[in-house]
């Protein structure tokens, strides 16, 4: 709506009582402005309000209004502060040489003045000053209207993030329950079959839906990360003991593997205020990790030291290592 009240029809007011100023005014701003604008001329304040309204209601916007102060019935200010009271982003310059400073501090706290000129004017300094005053209020409005889209996006942003949300929740559940069911048939069924064949397929179903819902769980937990869903919860506690919690989860790997862990904290036991499930997240990735491109009979080092308050953790493997060629995207999502 904005947008189009930019390009609407404009029109300038200019109120004197004396028709010499009024014929004066317009031809100056004749032989100064092109036909953007149309320059509407009143000889009083009674006058200039039904013209307001008139335009208004043909759908013209007023940027502008240049006032005497010095006129009958109603006094420049006072009709200044009325045009302000309906048309706030109106900008208003008082053009007189009898007005009172009580006028004129009057449409200055009441009307927002933007500028006082005294008659008998300078041409150049009344045209730059009409320009300027334009150039504000089309300014303006081009903010205002940039606002109201910065808004609108920011709903729209709002309404697709509930939407995703959903979405994730729905994704989860109903990709979590059925992944139960599977493994639950597949654990009944290996009870009962003694066929290596198909205890090897059921292997496999087992090992696929078990990287299903890794995946699942993953993509949820990184998308209330990415969309600051996720609250932090700090506690202190014994970071050496969440490592070797985390190792505990891949003994069956690591002694199917035959590898020889080693776990050194210096000191024994580092106290840390952390959040338990985001810093044991990076443990399970980096053991995992480690377990899984170190070979058999192989040796693992897990290092964490405390140095100038800050915590330190390594991870030393007989692993092939990272192809450089890849090393630029190790830490992308799902990579």
């Amino acid at each position: 709506m904005i947008r189009a009240e930019i390009n609407m029809k404009k029109a300038i007011i200019v109120i004197d009582d004396e028709k010499i100023i009024l014929d004066s005014l317009k031809k100056e701003f004749q032989n100064h402005f092109d036909l953007t604008y149309d320059f509407e001329f009143s000889e009083s304040g009674e006058e200039a309000l039904e013209l307001i309204e008139d335009l208004i209601s043909d759908g013209y916007q007023i940027p502008l209004v240049i006032s005497d102060y010095i006129m009958p019935n109603m006094k420049g200010d006072e009709l200044l502060i009325k045009i302000k009271n309906s048309l706030p982003d109106t900008y208003n310059i008082m053009l007189t040489g009898q007005a009172t400073l009580s006028g004129v501090t009057n449409a200055i706290n009441k009307a927002g003045l933007y500028r006082y000129i005294a008659k008998p004017w300078e041409t150049n300094d009344l045209v730059l000053t009409v320009k300027e005053a334009l150039k504000s209020f089309d300014k303006d409005r081009e903010l205002e209207y940039r606002r109201k889209q910065l808004e609108i996006a920011n709903e729209n942003l709002l309404k697709l993030d509930t939407a995703k949300t959903y979405f994730l929740n729905l994704l989860s559940h109903e990709l979590n329950t059925p992944l139960i069911g599977i493994k639950s048939a597949v654990d009944i069924l290996k009870y009962d079959i003694h066929n290596e064949e198909l205890i090897e397929m059921l292997d496999l179903i087992a090992e696929s839906s078990q990287r299903l819902k890794k995946f699942t769980d993953d993509s949820l937990f990184l998308t209330r990360l990415l969309t600051d869903k996720y609250e932090i919860k700090p506690s202190e506690d014994s970071i050496c003991s969440l490592l070797k919690d985390s190792l505990r989860v891949k003994k069956d790997v690591i002694n199917e593997k035959n590898i020889n862990v080693e776990i050194k904290c210096s000191p024994e036991d580092i106290i840390v205020k952390f959040d338990f499930t985001l810093i044991k997240k990076c443990f399970d990735i980096i053991i995992d990790n480690a377990v899984k491109y170190s070979p058999s009979d192989s040796n693992i080092s897990f290092r964490l030291s405390l140095e100038n308050n800050v915590v330190k953790f390594e991870s030393l493997d007989s692993g092939v290592g990272f192809n450089s060629k890849y090393l630029e995207n190790s830490f992308s999502f799902f990579v």
